[in-house]
């Protein structure tokens, strides 16, 4: 069974929730863009925007339309009415959800880039190192508006960001994307922000100490260098540095200086902060 943005967006969502469904809005866009896809014709509809539950990207319709035959909305418009029919949890931070909408309220164009600094921003109180982004002033398609007769070229419907059965979509559909994982690197996803950290180094240092860790955190309760996670011979490792709050895997505290591997979403603890292993 397919799960649209419309069913990730329905009940009452948390903060966290929130948080990670908006930061995978952008970072499948993010990978998109790498790929050279013209934004121009990418459907921008929550009932056509789909969850691969492999790879836990979206999937994108792309339309390379020859005659303009939906009405165009911009990034910041799809956002706006996507926040404008959120239940959001009332008891949750709803200082984060205010300023969410209010900064979209008041925003008629911005940067995917700017838009995810803003989420963290709104959701710890700090600012996030800028990355180089994707312009989103581009206008998208919109289905329900037709103004003329559909005209598809001979390249057909293209499928984008993660991969789908061929016979679930019309002749001539393409998925993008799948052969590229095997390039991406491995990241870790902070669970409370949605802040994606690149794994940079063979051995990299995760801690307090700006000096010292590959991944300063601020949290006060994680050690100087907490833990370490180690790539070898294709395979990832994460090791406590015996830490003084503790290192978790899955919910079981590791022994320190203990080598244990690790794979695709596995949970990471460092005392009380949490993050997810991806590979892709």
């Amino acid at each position: 069974m397919k799960t649209d943005l419309d069913k990730l967006f329905s009940g009452t969502l948390t903060k966290k929730q929130l948080m990670t469904h908006l930061v995978n809005i952008f970072d499948s866009l993010a990978e998109l863009e790498k790929t050279g896809v013209d934004f121009e014709n990418i459907l921008l509809d929550k009932k056509h925007i789909f969850l691969d539950h492999f790879s836990n990207r979206l999937v994108f319709m792309h339309l390379p339309i020859k005659d303009n035959v939906f009405e165009k909305v911009s990034m910041s418009e799809f956002l706006k009415e996507l926040i404008a029919g959120t239940f959001y949890d009332e008891n949750d931070d709803l200082q984060f959800f205010i300023k969410l909408h209010n900064y979209l309220a008041g925003k008629p164009a911005f940067q995917l880039q700017e838009f995810k600094e803003k989420l963290f921003e709104f959701s710890t109180g700090r600012k996030q190192r800028k990355e180089a982004a994707p312009e989103t002033k581009s206008k998208f398609y919109s289905p329900g508006f037709i103004t003329r007769a559909l005209a598809i070229d001979d390249e057909g419907t293209t499928v984008l960001g993660a991969f789908s059965e061929p016979d679930e979509y019309e002749e001539g559909t393409t998925a993008l994307g799948v052969d590229n994982r095997s390039m991406s690197k491995p990241f870790l996803l902070e669970t409370g922000t949605g802040e994606k950290i690149d794994v940079t180094k063979e051995v990299f240092k995760i801690g307090r100490d700006p000096e010292q860790a590959d991944y300063a955190s601020r949290n006060k309760v994680v050690g100087r260098i907490h833990a370490e996670l180690v790539t070898s011979d294709g395979e990832y490792f994460l090791i406590d540095k015996h830490s003084r709050n503790g290192s978790y895997l899955n919910g079981i505290k590791l022994s320190p200086n203990e080598k244990t591997k690790i794979k695709h979403d596995d949970l990471i603890k460092l005392a009380n902060q949490e993050f997810i292993f991806k590979l892709f």
